[in-house]
């Protein structure tokens, strides 16, 4: 069945994307599955990120706020910002957020609210192949010159019973080679065993 998509987005804003219709919000229980942590967990995926302290860290597609919050939660020095372009997704990670006492966190679907060459760290889960070419630039534009944006994704090149239709996912070697196409360079395997679905790329924005 095909969802409608209640957005102010022109369709140009997706081109190059590899999945055929954006993650609706209507499905957001599926993000917040306590099954993913077994093959993608949060402590492993905030120990690569890795981010310096008191820097601004950008989760890009943030969802339901699923790493973002801990993230702010485990490092108060932090300024962490959650983007996601549906507004209702963002309203469960501010309420969220409330609930849970964090206020060192910001939530917004407006990407005009993000300042270019602002962030020490952004984070794109489970992004790369919902986005357009057009929001790929933009990450890399989002950072500072010595920033690292971490995209981790499902691996089109695994066999999985989990996640999106191989078809609709990058291979690591597309993500790769899409990622140093679209303003990023030093593209680095950083992936573990723990995230076995997953590839998972460091990258810096391109000078």
């Amino acid at each position: 069945m095909h969802e409608h998509h209640h957005h102010s987005h022109h369709h140009g804003d997706r081109d190059g994307a590899k999945q055929p219709e954006i993650f609706s919000h209507e499905r957001a229980a599926m993000l917040d599955d306590p099954a993913r942590e077994a093959w993608l967990p949060t402590p492993a995926l905030l120990q690569i990120l890795d981010a310096p302290q008191g820097s601004r860290v950008l989760d890009f597609g943030a969802g339901t706020g699923r790493y973002a919050i801990p993230l702010a939660e485990q490092r108060p020095d932090l300024h962490v910002v959650a983007y996601d372009v549906q507004p209702e997704m963002v309203a469960t990670v501010r309420t969220r957020a409330s609930e849970r006492g964090v206020q060192t966190l910001k939530a917004t679907h407006d990407a005009a609210e993000l300042a270019p060459h602002s962030f020490g760290r952004a984070l794109a889960v489970n992004v790369l192949h919902e986005i357009g070419d057009v929001d790929v630039r933009r990450i890399a534009s989002l950072l500072q010159p010595d920033g690292i944006a971490l995209f981790v994704d499902w691996d089109g090149g695994v066999t999985r019973d989990v996640g999106p239709p191989n078809d609709h996912v990058h291979t690591k070697a597309e993500a790769i080679a899409r990622l140093q196409r679209l303003g990023f360079a030093h593209v680095r395997d950083a992936g573990t065993p723990q995230m076995p679905n997953h590839y998972v790329l460091s990258a810096h924005p391109a000078t």
